[in-house]
């Protein structure tokens, strides 16, 4: 047996009542926004056609970092920063030791901003860099490119929710060793845990990492991020640089 529900409660009709002797006008009535699904936001858009230079154009969407032509926007959570040349120098330091950053050792960054990193990481000492523009997501799948990469280092964008977890998940399923970019928590965090084999797990931590929003801009320092390593097999589990 069910019992009907009264329009309005007691209490509505108690404060409908005093707003009435006071001439107060009832509260507005809320109206519905459209709101984004996970699964809205975890699907890029479509490739545009290629031009002249045989180049093609992705379209933007922020929780991917800028696959587009880059028109010096930021991506919807602003996470597209680009990386100095110090802080590649910075890495480098701890990466060739450990045999990573010479011709024989292909290195893909595949995150690409301004599209001048691959340049400032050859300029801090990296032998060879793969730095061009596509949607990394597709790229990750295509198994005889995938093959020739040796590593993939780069600063990823990672403020959008769930990305983190989707570019850890690609490389896993890619059997990519990496070094990433990332904030400092996640050595905590549980996603990593599931998606990661900690075995294969190291770190390097800096104590500022230099990134800037545009050509000849301002170096601006960033602390509490850490290079989170995966089968680059390193001599030591954790560094700390400066």
């Amino acid at each position: 047996m069910t019992r009907d529900v009264p329009a309005r409660s007691r209490a509505a009709e108690r404060n409908a009542a005093r707003r009435k002797r006071a001439k107060i006008p009832p509260p507005p009535a809320v109206q519905e926004t459209e709101m984004k699904t996970d699964a809205d936001a975890a699907t890029p858009r479509e490739t545009g056609e290629s031009d002249d230079d045989g180049r093609v154009d992705v379209a933007r969407e922020g929780a991917f970092g800028s696959y587009g032509r880059s028109t010096g926007g930021m991506s919807i959570e602003d996470d597209e920063w680009a990386t100095s040349t110090r802080t590649w120098r910075a890495l480098r330091d701890v990466l060739a030791p450990n045999g990573w950053c010479h011709r024989g050792r292909k290195i893909w960054a595949p995150f690409v901003y301004d599209e001048m990193a691959g340049k400032r990481m050859m300029e801090a000492g990296f032998e060879r860099v793969v730095h061009k523009r596509a949607d990394f997501f597709e790229r990750v799948r295509d198994e005889p490119f995938v093959r020739t990469v040796s590593a993939v280092v780069d600063n990823p964008p990672y403020t959008g929710k769930g990305i983190k977890q989707k570019i850890l998940r690609a490389l896993v399923e890619a059997d990519v060793p990496f070094c990433l970019l990332l904030p400092v928590g996640v050595l905590h965090g549980a996603f990593v845990r599931e998606i990661l084999d900690e075995r294969f797990v190291q770190a390097i931590i800096p104590r500022k990492c230099f990134v800037f929003k545009s050509p000849g801009g301002a170096e601006i320092p960033f602390k509490y991020l850490c290079w989170l390593c995966y089968k680059m097999e390193l001599e030591r589990d954790l560094y700390f640089i400066d």
